[in-house]
């Protein structure tokens, strides 16, 4: 009998990029320690110049410095020529967000693929 898989063994499956959608999965934990890699796999999808789709939904422990790249992301897409999207639900960016005042400042859209 196959072993059902753990939903963090689902999420460690999905792939973190979808190229063929353009969507950009980010990692639960979006902090300094490893901001500098989803800052470059964000680079990466703006590279391509085509619209990107970033989806918050894995995010479950955010601080100062995640919420700053995902601002970041939001001012550089339009001076790059590139649209994106946030997409999904995280409390953690949620409750971030209000913390620092800065409700509304990322625009998310809800997911379209039931995931």
């Amino acid at each position: 009998m196959a072993k059902k898989k753990t939903a963090a063994e689902t999420i460690r499956a999905t792939p973190k990029t979808d190229v063929a959608d353009h969507v950009h999965y980010l990692d639960a934990n979006l902090e300094i320690q490893n901001i500098e890699a989803a800052r470059r796999e964000l680079a990466e999808m703006f590279a391509r110049a085509l619209p990107v789709t970033v989806d918050v939904s894995r995010i479950t422990s955010i601080d100062t410095a995640g919420v700053q790249l995902l601002l970041a992301v939001c001012n550089a897409a339009p001076k790059h020529g590139v649209s994106v999207e946030f997409r999904g639900q995280s409390a953690a960016l949620s409750n971030a967000l209000a913390v620092l005042g800065l409700q509304g400042a990322i625009p998310l859209a809800p997911r379209h693929d039931g995931r």
